[in-house]
Formats: structure tokens, C-alpha cells, sequence
């Protein structure tokens, strides 16, 4: 069996952008779907890394993810903006997002932005922390189907609301939080999937809502 390959987070961008730049995504807006993602890798959330780039070109191919979007400010006050993302790959539109909040913030005293028409966020924590390196504190919340049982239950009836929390420390560096709601994230049960490792109990249910330890019988 060959070792992992290891390769320097310049590289792997640049894999990265050269891939989404061949099925049709913008030089720029490539450059950004890769520093996101590689991101998540060099803090070692590699769930939301560049193990996701497969189900990004996915997106594209089935047209769910619109590599050449025309995001726009829909609506607007003072201290908000809802922002109509037109299926953009989520790291654009939440940095546009993100930009949004932040001029709001810093004309009105608090930003909030809120995105439509978007696809898969990846890490959250990449946005909040970009803002408290602004200087300013910022949560993000993303919504997604059904996916997580409630406690008890058999079935998917809600989602495990992933949820970022950032603030700047100053001459200690910012701080940052990025979670979600339930006991493992669909990231690593799907990784679970790739590698067929054994799942710990208590993580997944299979379609019947029996507890699993099989990633492959999880549902």
C-alpha cells in the first residue's frame, strides 16, 4: 500500500483552482473555492477540505452548483442585505457575504447577511475569522435538509446547524469557534465511508433507525 501523499498548501490550491477552472468556474472565484477549502485542511477539518472538490465538480456537471454566477443584493437597509447567490459554490457567495456584514457593521454598528440560492458553505469558521481579523466580531449559521435524529428517535428530522462564533483577541490572535449541533458531522461519516473505517457507537443509525457502527449502513 503507498503512503499519503504530502504536498505544500500552494500546490494543493493551485490543484485545486485548476481543477474547478476546467469545469468552467472564473480564474478568481476558483482561487477563493480553493483557499477555503485548503484552508479546513490546514487546520486539520479535513471533512470540509479539499476531499470535498469531487462533489464540487459534481455539483457543476448536474448544474446544482452554478460555476459562473450572478450574485446580487435583492434587498437592503441600513444594517442588512439579503443577497441572492444564483447557486454561486458557497465559498463566494459567503464571502460576499461576509463583505456585506462587515461594511454594514462598521456604517451602522452591526451587520447581517443573509444568503439565498447557494450551495455547500464548507467550513464556516473560515468566514467569521476572516471578519475578526477586520476587527469586528461575527457568528454564521447555515441551514441544510433534515439530516440528524433528535435524541431517542429513529429518523432524520433535523439539521446538525453547523455555527461559527469569532471575535478578535488583539495581540493574541483572534478566537474562533466553528461546530455543529450533533455528535459527528455528514463530513466525517461520509469520509468514514471512503476509508471503511469502523464508525464509534452512538454516531449513526441505519435505515431501519438501529444504531450502526458500519459507515456503509449509515443513512
Amino acid at each position: 500500500m503507498r503512503g499519503a501523499a504530502t504536498v505544500s498548501a500552494d500546490a494543493l490550491r493551485a490543484f485545486v483552482a485548476g481543477v474547478l477552472a476546467k469545469v468552467g468556474m472564473p480564474q478568481d472565484d476558483a482561487a477563493t473555492v480553493a483557499e477555503v477549502l485548503v484552508w479546513a485542511n490546514l487546520r486539520g477539518v479535513d471533512t470540509h477540505g479539499v476531499t470535498r472538490l469531487p462533489r464540487y465538480v459534481n455539483l457543476i456537471e448536474t448544474g446544482d452548483m452554478n460555476p459562473r454566477p450572478s450574485i446580487r443584493v435583492s434587498k437592503e437597509t441600513p444594517a442588512s442585505v439579503l443577497i441572492d447567490a444564483d447557486r454561486a459554490a458557497g465559498p463566494v457567495a459567503m464571502l460576499r457575504a461576509k463583505t456585506e456584514a462587515v461594511h454594514k457593521a462598521r456604517e451602522a454598528g452591526i451587520g447581517f447577511a443573509l444568503v439565498r440560492a447557494t450551495t455547500h458553505t464548507a467550513a464556516l469558521g473560515y468566514y467569521t475569522f476572516a471578519a475578526a481579523q477586520e476587527g469586528l466580531a461575527a457568528i454564521a449559521v447555515s441551514a441544510s435538509w433534515p439530516n440528524m435524529a433528535y435524541h431517542g428517535t429513529r429518523a432524520a428530522g433535523v439539521s446538525t446547524s453547523p455555527l461559527s462564533i469569532a471575535v478578535p483577541g488583539g495581540k493574541h490572535g483572534s478566537i474562533m469557534l466553528d461546530m455543529g449541533t450533533g455528535v459527528v458531522s455528514m463530513g466525517r461519516l461520509n469520509q468514514a465511508k471512503k476509508t471503511g473505517e469502523t464508525l464509534p457507537a452512538g454516531w449513526a443509525l441505519d435505515k431501519a433507525g438501529n444504531p450502526t457502527t458500519d459507515p456503509h449502513a449509515a443513512d
